[in-house]
């Protein structure tokens, strides 16, 4: 499960970037664009629900290997763990729903936008877990993880949480010139606005790639 979450996640989000690369193309019709957008936005819930069900995946086999919690209270932990998946399950279930919603056209409902509110926060939150944990059991904190290598993993990906928001918020500026392109083509300086505008987009993109490899790197060789 850890690995095919791996693949999913970056495999799906190649995707979404080479289409912004085909949306950018001048001279293209205004439904050819809403076919690779609509085709983008498919794309893009993969890294989305990926990411979530990492969280208890990732732990789960940390913890089941050994190399993390093995503390006094192993059993808490376990049962705190059943827990996390059940509401990361949850929480994966409501990111593809509320999505769906989003693309209707009915994404502003007051339960879509408490839940938006909720997946910022729990995504804050995680990044701060990981992160913590890691500069933690790195300091010599006992009960956390074992190896140091694992917890440089706990750290990388707590940032990769917190690029994936500043993707989000990159992306607001995005959204509006992809919009006026949509609707009215690329014409009259839209287009361009639309190539300034994605610009910003691409480098927390590749910064979350790098990282993902990075993690990867160090699960292979545990240096």
């Amino acid at each position: 499960a850890h690995i095919l979450l791996l693949v999913y996640w970056l495999g799906t989000d190649v995707g979404v970037f080479y289409g912004s690369f085909v949306m950018r193309r001048p001279g293209l019709s205004i439904e050819t664009r809403r076919t690779v957008r609509r085709m983008m936005r498919m794309l893009d819930l993969a890294p989305r629900v990926a990411l979530i069900l990492m969280i208890p995946v990732a732990l789960g086999l940390a913890f089941s290997s050994r190399f993390a919690f093995n503390g006094d209270s192993r059993g808490a932990i376990g049962l705190a763990l059943w827990i996390l998946a059940a509401v990361a399950i949850a929480w994966a279930g409501l990111s593809v729903w509320s999505f769906r919603h989003v693309v209707a056209g009915t994404g502003d409902r007051p339960w879509i936008r408490a839940f938006v509110r909720f997946d910022w926060t729990a995504r804050v939150a995680a990044s701060l877990f990981f992160l913590g944990t890691g500069f933690a059991a790195l300091a010599g904190a006992d009960g956390l993880y074992v190896t140091d290598w694992l917890a440089w993993k706990a750290i990388l990906f707590g940032v990769v949480i917190g690029v994936g928001l500043m993707i989000r918020i990159a992306a607001r500026r995005y959204l509006p010139a992809l919009g006026a392109v949509l609707d009215d083509g690329d014409g009259d300086g839209r287009l361009e606005a639309l190539n300034r505008a994605i610009r910003g987009v691409y480098p927390p993109v590749l910064a979350v790639w790098t990282l993902v490899i990075a993690i990867t790197v160090i699960a292979v060789v545990k240096p």
